[in-house]
């Protein structure tokens, strides 16, 4: 290493500089401490040696003091030669720097002592700076070696998969990379509640006995790590905690925890090497740590954080397994879907660290019911998934109740309180007519809701003969259809008019109404969609898209059409009442598009403000404070209605349309339109009766004294493009 450092000088740039330090040396040389030639620059290039080849041949004479720092010695051949040590900080002697002189009169024979050495001390300052520069540029080419070394690894690692499988091979290779980039003895990676240990030897200084090398890691080492959620460095010999954690052992230990996002220590990764070959350093641990969270990504791609089980992703391979056997071996195989009865209850009552801590025992107690060969998963918040396989229905149905009756014996007790568990239980069969895992699933799920739907508690097992399953599995399909047409924008706005009635002078309100589009393009009826949405909560999203959309087609013609008046309504389903950030999207848009608050309407039926009703107060008062106005839809068709009217902050009251349809027939059905419209004028409100069939009604809600009135026989529903080209020739006219 002195050598070769020596060699690295760049003495070019010194040959001309040099020669007047020394004047008068005919010779100047660089030797290492065996005084082979490393550099040599002579007065005449005749002279000059190859370095290579050249060593110092001359007869052996001893070298005396002159003075401090510097020695000389007297050559037979009459020639003079001084030389300085050259050093660095790091190596401290390196080799010499040699002048040379002739012994001619004409040469100085006995330079003075002190102006010899201050001329080695001005060229060994030189010498030594560059030496210190290119000791500093090799040790930044050694650390970005390292940093390429470390680079090669992270980048190597592949932490994005898709499949489970992929997940798995992942983990291998991020193991197999950190043995062999980070030339180890052994690495290894552990989670113990998924079962998961996985480990790569290096052959080539494979530590003794790895397989107990591998208990203490998964052993007293994880306990560490997992317990503090921090790593674990066992670099010397005399560190106490060698003999705790490690018996001792001779190796070097390095450990990082694989935490998830709750920043739970779910697993460990850890290298092992021998003591002396390699000691940790903070490099080598920031870059574990890196590993670590590689590993982490890998997990939760498939694994629930909570409680270590599959998750779908992780789970629905081996659904499409188990069909794949089904078919080729016409066997069969059942699916159970779990939920957890009421556990909403458990995080209102006690918190949700007491539900999170119920959804990890119903895991455990899951796990301990099952066969080696079934798979389980948590499929998200209380449900859980388990594929029992070669499996008939009637077996998966004792099972099943052997889980539900295992899971009735649980409780959860906190803060004086107790509450008993129960779960229900949805079976579906998958055999060789199943047509795919999504519609097993589906099954599986429509089973267990029906069980939650009769009184919960209980098993039920789909059946194709089953009307009310079937009906439910008929929606489900419509729960995709949904979310498909959100993702490719196929829903569409029509307009229904609301004529005023009484005052012919008051303007005209349009309510918005949503369509979905099929494939050809045509027109499908709500009742087809509608249901499905509401049941599978999907409302919130589909009204945030009507929100969007009737506010920027008003947006972008209000100029035009806003002399008119008119008021346009838009439709809230009780879900978007309660449902996290709505009330805030509704102001932004409005915001966004510039429509005046106070010609839009939004209606909320009866039955939802009355369920939501703290919900539903604070919201229609926020926006009333902003200008909107609000109608309760259907009134009159819950039980409740007169006493709930006055805690709500409406405008409108609209009158539930079973009422309007018989009243010109029906006297109790009068009545009832007569009564609500006689409590609405009382509190000051305007009055709208929808389903309008013919003239006879319209004139019999004129004389009760309805204010507007809905209907096919007032105005279809039409593309909202109609109603703003109306408003416009409308506003023309009157302009003229």
């Amino acid at each position: 290493m002195k050598k070769s450092l020596l060699q690295s000088l760049s003495m070019t740039k010194y040959e001309r500089l040099l020669p007047r330090i020394f004047p008068g040396a005919d010779r100047l040389e660089i030797r290492d401490l065996h005084h082979k030639l490393i550099w040599q620059l002579c007065a005449t290039a005749a002279d000059e040696r190859d370095p290579e080849a050249a060593t110092d041949d001359k007869p052996v004479v001893d070298w005396s003091d002159f003075g401090p720092g510097v020695e000389r010695r007297q050559l037979p051949d009459g020639q003079m030669e001084f030389r300085a040590t050259v050093q660095s900080r790091q190596f401290s002697k390196l080799g010499y720097l040699i002048a040379g002189y002739h012994t001619q009169p004409s040469v100085p024979m006995s330079t003075a002592p002190d102006s010899l050495r201050r001329a080695f001390l001005d060229a060994l300052a030189f010498l030594q700076e560059e030496l210190e520069l290119q000791l500093e540029c090799n040790q930044l080419a050694v650390e970005l070696t390292e940093r390429y070394e470390e680079l090669n690894l992270v980048y190597s690692t592949q932490d994005q998969v898709v499949y489970l499988e992929e997940g798995q091979e992942a983990l291998v290779r991020l193991v197999n990379n950190c043995a062999d980039y980070l030339d180890v003895g052994l690495a290894a990676l552990v989670c113990r509640d998924r079962n998961l240990v996985l480990h790569s030897v290096n052959a080539s200084h494979a530590p003794v006995n790895a397989e107990a090398l591998l208990e203490l890691l998964s052993g007293k080492i994880y306990d560490r790590v997992e317990s503090q959620i921090q790593g674990v460095v066992l670099n010397e010999s005399d560190d106490v905690e060698r003999q705790r954690l490690f018996a001792g052992r001779e190796e070097n230990v390095l450990a990082s925890p694989i935490v998830d996002n709750h920043g739970t220590a779910i697993g460990l990764i850890a290298v092992v090497v021998h003591k002396r070959k390699h000691t940790f350093s903070n490099g080598d641990r920031n870059l574990l740590e890196v590993m670590a969270k590689k590993a982490s990504r890998i997990i939760h791609t498939h694994h629930d954080s909570l409680t270590g089980l599959m998750n779908r992703s992780g789970f629905e391979p081996s659904l499409v397994a188990a069909l794949a056997t089904a078919r080729a071996k016409n066997t069969q195989h059942c699916l159970l879907h779990i939920n957890i009865d009421q556990l909403h209850v458990v995080n209102d009552l006690m918190g949700h660290q007491e539900g999170d801590a119920l959804i990890r025992r119903v895991a455990k107690l899951l796990r301990a019911k099952l066969r080696d060969s079934d798979y389980l998963a948590r499929l998200g918040g209380d449900e859980f998934a388990v594929l029992l396989c070669n499996c008939d229905v009637n077996q998966g149905h004792n099972i099943a109740d052997k889980i539900r009756a295992a899971l009735h014996e649980l409780t959860v007790v906190s803060a004086n309180r107790q509450l008993d568990v129960s779960a229900s239980i949805g079976v579906a069969t998958i055999n060789p007519e199943s047509e795919g895992i999504v519609g097993v699933m589906a099954s599986a799920e429509i089973a267990c809701k029906s069980a939650k739907d009769g009184g919960r508690d209980r098993i039920q097992v789909f059946e194709q003969d089953n009307t009310a399953l079937v009906r439910r599995s008929e929606e489900v399909e419509w729960v995709g259809r949904v979310h498909e047409a959100l993702r490719e924008d196929q829903f569409v706005l029509h307009c229904q008019p609301v004529m005023p009635l009484v005052d012919a002078d008051q303007p005209p309100h349009f309510e918005f109404l949503v369509r979905m589009l099929d494939k050809d393009g045509e027109i499908l009826s709500p009742a087809l969609f509608l249901p499905a949405a509401e049941r599978y909560q999907l409302m919130p999203l589909l009204d945030r898209w009507v929100v969007h959309d009737a506010l920027q087609k008003l947006g972008a013609c209000w100029q035009s059409i806003a002399s008119s008046g008119a008021v346009f309504c838009i439709n809230l389903s009780g879900q978007s009442l309660t449902n996290k950030g709505f009330l805030a999207f509704v102001a932004d848009e409005l915001a966004a598009t510039g429509v005046p608050p106070n010609n839009l309407c939004f209606e909320i039926t009866e039955t939802a403000a009355i369920s939501n009703i703290d919900e539903a107060t604070i919201f229609m008062g926020a926006l009333q404070n902003m200008g909107c106005r609000f109608a309760l839809d259907d009134f009159g068709a819950g039980l409740s209605s007169f006493g709930y009217l006055r805690m709500l902050p409406v405008d409108y009251l609209k009158i539930d349309g079973s009422f309007v349809l018989e009243v010109t027939s029906d006297k109790i059905s009068r009545s009832m339109v007569d009564a609500i419209c006689q409590i609405g004028r009382t509190m000051g409100l305007s009055m709208i009766a929808e389903y309008v069939a013919d003239e006879a009604t319209v004139e019999t809600l004129r004389k009760i004294g309805v204010d507007y009135v809905q209907g096919f026989h007032i105005g279809k529903p039409v593309p909202f493009v109609e109603i703003a080209n109306r408003l416009q020739g409308d506003v023309t006219v009157a302009s003229a």
